[in-house]
């Protein structure tokens, strides 16, 4: 008879599972532009906000001759931006059991409703700082693939450039919008296939859907609802935005060129430095002293300054250092801020430009005493973390954003 000896399978009764530490958290909480526009906060009350902007000169000028007839009188061109609030939640729930279960170091790594609240002002704030690096459309990734009542579902970055899965996960509820319009509400996906950084990738759904390339994929029930980020007003278009009509409001378009369909393409100091000087040429601020952008194009810079890389230690620039350890780039003398929610661009701007209206900061609901809403049928709880607010630019036209290029 063979021997028989004692293995961690048949003794496994007898081991014991040693925990060490707290939990770690594994998600980039790092969020460069929520800290710059924290240094601009503006706390309201009321229904919204307006902002009177001076757009055009007056006209009522002209050189004449000694006696000739004075220029037609004119006046200077003003209108109202209004920037309204924006309202985003974040819910989640817990039940009694497992508040007791998590109420001490002997049962749990962490308090069960203390951790739920700690990481979820993380993830209110960071899906904060995703609004506010885009344009308010709220698109979080774009159906790559056509799909006729299939659960599966191949999508792609929001932009060129960006990872298919940088905004979608496992029990995203998201709607399919196609020009401007919900085709279908409250998908839920279930699984996904593909690698944190691939162009594309397959999101296995709760219900099939039909998709065309090019659709949408934005949160449920958020179209038309999200903080107006960074590119609402740099977008380089003359629709209405904050309720100016820039086709008449030449001053309130920004400066951005897109050279992807030019004869260049690739990223040069020469398209960067044309780029920057729109923003002195036609901006009232005379300054720029703050430059994002995300670490793809981070890397293309980069390169451009192997000869001579500079870096820039500083407290100041874009609103966003604490720390003497922090070193980036620099361009001109100001700080390149890499932005983990930043698409592939480059944005310059006076950061003093941008005014973050608050109605409510991000806080938790407990109007009624307590941060714990009871249910009505079952013995467990719900809360509720809050942000009111949305961003302002006060001079598109001092900033500038270069878009649509490839590495050197």
């Amino acid at each position: 008879m063979g021997n028989s000896f004692q293995n961690l399978s048949t003794g496994a009764a007898l081991i014991k599972n040693v925990y060490r530490g707290g939990l770690i958290d594994l998600l980039n909480e790092q969020m460069a532009v929520y800290r710059a526009a924290e240094k601009m906060k503006d706390q309201y009350s009321g229904n919204q906000v307006i902002r009177a902007l001076r757009t055009g000169r007056n006209q009522g000028i002209g050189a004449i001759a000694d006696g000739g007839t004075l220029p037609k009188i004119g006046n200077t061109v003003n209108v109202n931006a209004t920037i309204t609030p924006k309202f985003n939640y974040l819910r989640f729930g817990i039940t009694a059991g497992m508040i007791k279960a998590s109420q001490n170091d002997e049962g749990s790594f962490v308090r069960g409703f203390a951790n739920e609240l700690k990481m979820g002002f993380n993830d209110l704030k960071t899906d904060v700082n995703r609004q506010l690096c885009f344009d308010g459309s709220g698109t979080l990734a774009l159906v790559n693939t056509a799909a006729t009542a299939s659960n599966s579902l191949v999508i792609k970055g929001r932009s060129t450039g960006e990872p298919a899965l940088k905004y979608a996960d496992v029990s995203l509820s998201f709607d399919l919008v196609r020009s401007g319009s919900v085709i279908q509400s409250g998908i839920t996906v279930t699984a996904i296939s593909g690698t944190a950084s691939a162009a594309t990738a397959t999101l296995t759904l709760d219900q099939p859907v039909t998709a065309n390339v090019g659709d949408a994929l934005i949160r449920t029930n958020s179209l038309n609802s999200e903080i107006q980020g960074l590119f609402y007003a740099l977008d380089g278009g003359t629709t209405t935005v904050y309720g100016v009509d820039r086709t008449k409001a030449l001053a309130y378009q920004g400066n951005v060129s897109d050279v992807s369909t030019a004869q260049s393409t690739t990223l040069s100091l020469s398209i960067m430095q044309s780029i920057y000087n729109e923003s002195l040429r036609r901006g009232n601020i005379g300054t720029v002293n703050a430059a994002f952008t995300d670490f793809g194009s981070l890397a293309m810079y980069q390169k451009l300054l192997t000869p001579d890389k500079r870096y820039v230690n500083s407290t100041s620039g874009d609103g966003t250092f604490g720390k003497k350890d922090k070193f980036y780039l620099e361009f001109m003398g100001i700080p390149v801020v890499p932005e983990k929610d930043m698409p592939v661009k480059f944005a310059f701007l006076p950061a003093e430009v941008l005014k973050w209206y608050i109605l409510s900061e991000l806080e938790v609901a407990e109007e009624t005493g307590s941060q714990y809403i009871a249910q009505s049928d079952v013995d467990s709880f719900e809360s509720r973390i809050r942000f009111f607010g949305n961003l302002f630019n006060e001079q598109p036209a001092a900033c500038s954003v270069l878009q649509g290029y490839t590495s050197p």
